[in-house]
């Protein structure tokens, strides 16, 4: 990933922290997470929802996650209890929200589709 690409993607990720917070979640962003590949970009908590989030502002048709990530994603929803979703935020659109099970599976990677985006969860159901 490029400069440009982390700091877009930093960006995102400090924008969806401020929306939690404002809905009234405790939210901890873990700074350069895609670099040791093991946690998740944010930990959002509430007294009665709590939750890992994945984000991901990618301006492309389908998503794509790769499989290994998506183990450790499993492996965390395991160990702490916390479901892990992925957020995903197309320029100009709402921030959509993806439980792990909804990805779809492939060869090499998981994948998350421009159809799956349309009915993903937005935050008002989150």
């Amino acid at each position: 990933m490029g400069k440009g690409s982390y700091v877009k993607g930093a960006s995102r990720e400090r924008e969806l922290k401020h929306i939690l917070e404002e809905k009234g979640y405790y939210v901890l962003r873990s700074g350069k997470s895609g670099v040791d590949g093991y946690s998740p970009d944010l930990i959002a908590l509430r007294t009665t929802n709590k939750m890992a989030i994945e984000c991901k502002a990618i301006e492309k048709n389908n998503l794509y996650l790769e499989k290994d990530k998506v183990e450790i994603y499993r492996g965390w929803e395991k160990i702490t209890g916390l479901p892990v979703y992925v957020a995903w935020r197309r320029n100009r659109m709402d921030w959509k929200f993806f439980p792990l099970n909804m990805l779809k599976e492939l060869n090499q990677s998981y994948v998350v589709s421009e159809d799956d985006y349309n009915i993903g969860m937005g935050l008002e159901n989150f």
